[in-house]
């Protein structure tokens, strides 16, 4: 079996969080006088890189706990694997879909962006050609973010054969791990619907910054596995 990528992403978060450790002891060690940037980088160190370094393992940790009992088979509801031109269809309808909301989601904050930045622009323009820029700057941003965000799963769709194992602790979709229950994140809602071809859609949510964020994934049902598909939307329904 495969090495767990998301047991890996642990060791790097806890890995961050002995950096941020180092840093701490670094000043008094290195003769870095604490009003020169020895307190600063110990204050930086205590409050953002070992407490992200720790969440972030211990999160990736519990997600690489669900991940092995997934991959074991371990109360396994669904294991489905595609015919080339099946996950074909499905991995251009996909990007189709992911393309269409985030170009729609990038228009609707560069719009704001654009409008703040011009208000700024005329009433002070001494401090507003400065917040323009920022503006600017946060439209590249969101624009290779969401670029990235499109590309990469439609990369790795397209250099996988497809196989999608459903758990019902969450959705391991040719490579990629999709879990409720780890970290906040909620199972909200699941449905069978069809598109180019039989989706099971998985709505979850999870703690975001300045609320709740959601996620959506979309497993494409192989021809023969549509009475399987029903019985998975009854077991997350309850019936």
């Amino acid at each position: 079996m495969a090495p767990n990528p998301q047991r890996r992403a642990a060791w790097i978060w806890l890995s961050i969080s002995f950096v941020g450790l180092a840093l701490l002891f670094l000043p008094p060690i290195a003769g870095i006088d604490g009003m020169n940037g020895g307190f600063a980088l110990q204050f930086i160190s205590i409050a953002l890189i070992i407490p992200a370094g720790i969440v972030g393992a211990y999160l990736y940790f519990r997600r690489a706990r669900v991940l092995d009992r997934i991959r074991n088979g371990t109360g396994l509801l669904a294991r489905w694997s595609y015919d080339p031109v099946e996950w074909a269809r499905y991995t251009e309808a996909e990007v189709v879909r992911d393309r269409s909301w985030k170009i729609g989601l990038f228009w609707i904050i560069s719009g704001w962006s654009l409008f703040f930045g011009v208000l700024f622009l005329i009433f002070d323009r001494k401090a507003g050609f400065a917040v323009f820029l920022v503006m600017l700057g946060l439209i590249a941003l969101v624009g290779a973010t969401a670029a990235l965000s499109i590309w990469l799963p439609y990369r790795r769709n397209r250099r996988g054969s497809g196989e999608a194992l459903i758990h019902p602790e969450g959705v391991f979709l040719n490579g990629a791990l999709h879990a409720w229950g780890v970290g906040g994140a909620t199972l909200d809602e699941v449905l069978l619907h069809r598109e180019e071809g039989l989706i099971l859609s998985f709505s979850y949510s999870f703690p975001a910054k300045g609320g709740r964020d959601s996620r959506t994934v979309n497993v494409p049902v192989p021809l023969g596995k549509e009475e399987e598909a029903d019985r998975v939307v009854r077991h997350f329904r309850g019936e």
